[in-house]
């Protein structure tokens, strides 16, 4: 089982969320507003095991977003990031945060294809994230 959280928007015009009781579509119409606004959505494993992926989260603004996925290996807590081949060495920021630009994906198919695989599967293949 799932829960979600989510911010669209930022400031005063912000609204967010959260829900115990998700399905597919519901997820890709938040997902498709963060993307399009700018905000973060978030999926948690609820009563999951121990050991594997715990959260999923989606950071964006201006069409650009940084994706992580949260796994307890059993020894430690990792994260793993989607990671391009940019060759950009400026600081991209979103939402106030700066990040290195090869941990941010400019393509909203791949960050829907990422959310889409973490809701079916419970996990991310490491084609998307390492």
């Amino acid at each position: 089982m799932l829960s979600v959280s989510w911010v669209i928007g930022s400031g005063a015009n912000a609204q967010g969320g959260s829900t115990d009781v998700v399905n597919l579509d519901d997820v890709i119409v938040t997902l498709e507003k963060v993307l399009e606004k700018s905000g973060s959505i978030t999926l948690d494993v609820v009563n999951g095991p121990e050991v594997g992926p715990e959260s999923l989260q989606v950071e964006s603004e201006a069409g650009l977003s940084v994706v992580s996925l949260g796994v307890d290996n059993g020894e430690d807590y990792v994260v793993r990031t989607y990671t391009n081949d940019s060759g950009d060495s400026e600081k991209i920021t979103i939402l106030g945060n700066e990040w290195d630009p090869k941990l941010v994906c400019g393509d909203e198919s791949i960050v829907k294809q990422i959310v889409e695989e973490f809701f079916t599967t419970g996990d991310v293949s490491k084609n998307f994230l390492s």
